[in-house]
């Protein structure tokens, strides 16, 4: 991650400790299952960050010639000519790669990842991301840069703690704010649904700073013995191996379970005369850790877009070595192209214009700059238009035309609006997707369905909602309740669900859970649709790298015919009437139908495919209705 000050150059092994990091953030962000806690990386890079810059800022403190604003804008235009060349030269060829390959609604969730970077915000942009249309993270290739937004960030923060405040003052406060701020970390953590939030918060991270802060203006290690160094790194070592094995994706973090790991870097820099050093200040350990910035930059964009492309999380041979070469060749030029000239670059005729302000204010118009720069030559241009595709290929239903997925908007009623025949349709995407479809035939055979869905969410009692994202499971609640109210209010109409059943049979209780809840509800009234075609790549991007000459098929997922068996059996059993909607002939040449797509995604029909499917299934729909005609 973040190069800092050249002191680092005399402790080789915090260098190498820089590389343990980053090697444990990549191999994490590889594959979790290899090292499940190598998140943790991260951590370890802000405690070295806030220890070498708190040193560098305090020795400028005692320097003979020291004043605050000309320590403040040495340090500004420092931090700034180390990150802000290499960090921009990535944006720039990422967005160019992004405008290219991806499809123009993930493009658009791109961009706005982009805006909030080039401003060093995108922490608070990634801890409100995310929808259930939205490209998953692992395909966000600027995520990565949430860690860098929050050094930024403390940037600004810490010279006031550490130029405003005595050393001994400085001393006091900081465990103070360590204790309080991881306090209310583990605090917001344990009250829930806040756990995205907290993760990418600046107010979390602070404390891992403040240890090596603390760390640098503390006397600890000066005076230690060999022996008692050798211990703390010893300790240092099974405290970070303990986080990178023993945690994962699921812990509840950061809050108590950083301290670890943070603690653990924190003996490791405290413990400079250790024996054990060595083997940290290996020469390649000591590369690894200066190209550490450069490779922590590029590894996740290149991951991002081979799983974009690939359209899995998992890396085949072919897709890892293009990440392992690409990434260090990347790297390469960066650091020795970009970064290293940068840091190195002398601005004596510039320095006597560079106050505080404008440095600032010279950071933030470089990444207003970056958004207005783009320009794309006549060829790409070329490229992007032949796939450019009409909006009702790329979404289910009209945005004009309100639907009641995971909130009541007050158009929940589909088709013939005056007729008296009413069906209720729920479920989660694959039901909402079917409010045109609804509209479509209840307005040709003379009935209404009201639509209740939500995202991911079967809205039944006893749903479990814990599986579901923290933005989704407010909305599945609301509509389990709204859904209960229809039904109390009348009991007799027909109910039909739809769902993406090979999501949902993922969770072991929601068989039984169905089987409960259909059984309780008049079955003999009850229609449950098949899943429609599942596949294993989302169809429009396979068109838009077609029109890049990149080769790819649409493979089908075979998960959804399983999920349909067993759905099957337990409708049947359960008395209540399972259409097999999936075989109909509309699909036989999913996921297109005479040359057209209509399929918006790897699971979800786009709005050409809902009115094709409506048309198909006008037989099964007329039979289902005659149960309920008057």
């Amino acid at each position: 991650m973040m190069r800092t000050v050249d002191h680092a150059r005399y402790r080789l092994d915090i260098q190498g400790l820089r590389a343990l990091a980053v090697l444990a953030v990549m191999l994490f962000h590889y594959d979790p299952a290899l090292l499940p806690g190598g998140y943790v990386g991260v951590d370890i890079f802000l405690v070295i960050s806030g220890f070498l810059i708190t040193q560098q800022l305090f020795l400028k403190k005692q320097a003979a010639d020291y004043a605050v604003t000309v320590c403040l804008r040495r340090f500004y235009i420092s931090r700034l000519r180390r990150i802000v060349p290499a960090y921009f030269f990535m944006l720039l060829l990422v967005w160019g790669v992004a405008k290219l390959l991806f499809t123009d609604d993930d493009y658009a969730y791109f961009f706005a990842s982009l805006k909030s970077t080039a401003i060093f915000t995108s922490n608070q942009y990634f801890a409100h991301f995310g929808n259930y249309f939205a490209p998953g993270l692992a395909e966000q290739p600027l995520l990565h840069t949430w860690s860098l937004a929050v050094e930024m960030q403390f940037y600004l923060l810490l010279p006031a703690l550490v130029l405003m405040l005595s050393g001994t003052w400085v001393k006091r406060v900081i465990p103070i704010l360590i204790l309080v701020l991881v306090l209310v970390a583990e605090w917001q953590l344990r009250l829930g649904g806040h756990r995205q939030e907290t993760y990418y918060a600046l107010y979390s991270r602070i404390p891992e700073f403040l240890v090596g802060s603390w760390l640098a203006i503390s006397v600890v290690g000066r005076d230690w013995s060999q022996r008692c160094a050798d211990g703390a790194i010893l300790v240092g070592l099974v405290l970070i191996a303990s986080s990178l094995f023993g945690l994962n994706s699921a812990s509840s973090f950061p809050g108590l379970l950083s301290l670890p790991p943070v603690i653990g870097a924190a003996l490791i820099i405290a413990a400079s005369r250790s024996r054990l050093s060595v083997a940290l200040a290996h020469p390649v350990m000591v590369w690894i850790g200066f190209l550490s910035y450069s490779l922590y930059l590029w590894h996740w964009p290149i991951l991002a877009c081979i799983r974009y492309y690939t359209g899995s999380q998992s890396l085949g041979l072919q897709a890892t070595l293009v990440f392992g070469f690409g990434t260090l060749l990347l790297a390469c030029l960066s650091f020795y192209l970009v970064e290293e000239p940068a840091r190195k670059l002398r601005l004596n005729v510039l320095r006597p214009y560079l106050t505080v302000p404008s440095t600032l204010a010279g950071a933030l118009l470089a990444g207003v700059g970056l958004l207005g720069l783009y320009q794309v030559a006549p060829a790409a241009k070329a490229y992007i238009a032949s796939a450019g595709l009409g909006s009702e290929y790329t979404r289910y239903a009209d945005p004009a035309d309100l639907i009641c997925h995971g909130s009541d908007t007050g158009h929940c009623v589909k088709g013939d609006l005056t007729s008296e025949l009413e069906v209720l349709v729920i479920g989660d995407s694959h039901a909402a997707m079917l409010n045109d479809f609804f509209a479509e035939l209840g307005k040709e055979q003379h009935f209404k369905a009201r639509v209740l869905t939500a995202s991911s969410c079967i809205p039944i009692p006893d749903f479990n909602i814990s599986k579901l994202p923290e933005w989704s499971q407010a909305q599945c609640l609301d509509q389990i309740q709204r859904v209960q109210t229809e039904l109390e209010r009348d009991r007799g109409r027909v109910l039909v669900l739809a769902g993406m059943w090979s999501y949902q049979l993922q969770d072991s209780g929601f068989a039984a859970n169905l089987e409960a809840f259909l059984k309780a509800h008049r079955p003999d009234r009850i229609y449950v649709l098949s899943q429609v075609p599942l596949w294993l790549k989302n169809p429009i991007r396979i068109q838009r790298f077609a029109s890049l000459g990149l080769t790819s098929r649409v493979p089908v997922d075979p998960a959804y015919r399983r999920a349909n068996d067993e759905i099957s059996r337990l409708v049947k059993s359960s008395g209540a009437q399972f259409l097999a909607l999936d075989q109909l002939p509309v699909f036989s040449q999913a996921p297109w139908l005479a040359e057209n797509l209509i399929y918006m995604d790897e699971s979800h029909l786009n709005q050409v495919g809902v009115r094709a499917y409506a048309q198909a299934a006008q037989m099964q729909i007329r039979a289902l209705l005659s149960h309920d005609a008057p």
